[in-house]
């Protein structure tokens, strides 16, 4: 009596195999009128300040490198555009009626701040490990801890860039990378788990497309395996624990390390962040095992609840229940709190009931603590 985090589009009772795909048409369309007002907004004032010339030099850098971490206009419009991920997808669950935004978040329809609270130790380990690798050979400690400038040269912006840089990057990669687990761990998940109940086939499809999206930034094949096996790992670790909130610390964590560290642009140093070594793919394999076993163990601790208790929504066939909201949708329960929680319950569908397996009504669940007296 109880459902996955990758079932939960199936909850709600007006599920219809085509609705995902309503969703995906309207977060394609959002996206785009998003990206055009994002580059109007940063390309406007180029050409206000240096034309077109310098609106031309200002694409190629882009096209050379969106992810640069020592131009902050152009890693400012990179991260801006990824960020509009967010609202874009949940205008686009909302509008397609799957349901609330919140249950890509969590089996509770929301982000569990206390497991989230949680998470943050294993988080921390993950930090030094992940700190202590990637910035490997930036120190030296002859006659005191410094920077080893003889192997990463020396620093090539201002000092008013790199704080700049910073800023940016502490503000914005965690939505950032918020925003990419909502689509890939999330919405995709959902959407592949409304049409079938294992969940190997949706965490095999985020992962697969989320490394090909990485293709246009130039990523050779480590890179990309690199890609696809945090997007793996993390797809596990989102099915195990029943929501994205493990998943978007260690995303966030990854991608401000990196950033940092590139930012003040040691002239030594190769920074592209869009290639790797089959070294760095163990790396990344490792690191990211290691925190999903941290992740497990504290789960078991605080008894974390990994399933949304109740059932999923009969098949109906007809016009909508009068519990699951009206026509046009405009109730604010729509469909989770007016369903009928008895197992005997009337259920008020006009039409034929058609349902895969025995009789059953919607139960939305009583509510639980996010991380303690949970079932596991």
């Amino acid at each position: 009596m109880s459902v996955p985090y990758h079932r939960l589009f199936r909850v709600h009772p007006r599920w219809r195999w085509w609705r995902p795909l309503v969703a995906i048409a309207i977060f394609l369309g959002l996206y785009l009128v998003s990206q055009v007002l994002v580059s109007v907004g940063f390309f406007a004032p180029i050409v206000a300040t240096s034309g077109i010339e310098g609106l031309r030099k200002f694409s190629t850098t882009l096209q050379k490198d969106a992810l640069t971490s020592t131009d902050p206009v152009v890693i400012g419009l990179t991260l801006a555009s990824l960020v509009l991920l967010l609202p874009a997808i949940m205008w686009a669950v909302k509008l397609a009626r799957l349901g609330p935004f919140g249950q890509l978040s969590s089996i509770r329809l929301r982000i569990r701040w206390r497991w989230l609270a949680a998470c943050l130790l294993p988080l921390l380990v993950l930090a030094v490990v992940t700190v202590g690798i990637q910035s490997f050979g930036y120190f030296a400690f002859d006659g005191g801890l410094h920077w080893n400038h003889a192997a990463i040269g020396q620093s090539t912006v201002t000092m008013q860039t790199l704080v700049v840089m910073l800023v940016m990057v502490i503000v914005l990669v965690p939505f950032q990378a918020a925003a990419e687990e909502y689509i890939f761990r999330g919405f995709v998940m959902q959407a592949i788990g409304s049409w079938t109940r294992t969940p190997w086939v949706g965490i095999g499809v985020s992962t697969i497309v989320f490394a090909l999206l990485h293709l246009p930034n130039g990523y050779d094949i480590w890179g990309i395996l690199d890609v696809g096996s945090f997007g793996l790992i993390a797809a596990l670790i989102v099915w195990r624990t029943g929501g994205l909130e493990a998943g978007i610390l260690a995303h966030a964590l990854n991608n401000t390390v990196i950033f940092v560290l590139q930012a003040p642009g040691w002239s030594r140093v190769d920074r592209s962040s869009s290639d790797s070594t089959w070294q760095g793919v163990l790396v990344t394999v490792g690191t990211l095992a290691l925190y999903w076993l941290m992740i497990e163990g504290m789960a078991r601790w605080t008894k974390l609840e990994r399933r949304r208790p109740g059932t999923e929504a009969p098949r109906f066939v007809g016009p909508v229940p009068p519990w699951a909201g009206s026509a046009t949708g405009e109730t604010p329960a729509d469909g989770w709190d007016g369903a009928p929680e008895a197992a005997g319950a009337p259920r008020h569908d006009a039409g034929p009931l058609q349902d895969a397996g025995p009789a059953r009504t919607v139960h939305s669940g009583a509510r639980a603590d996010d991380a303690v007296g949970g079932r596991p």
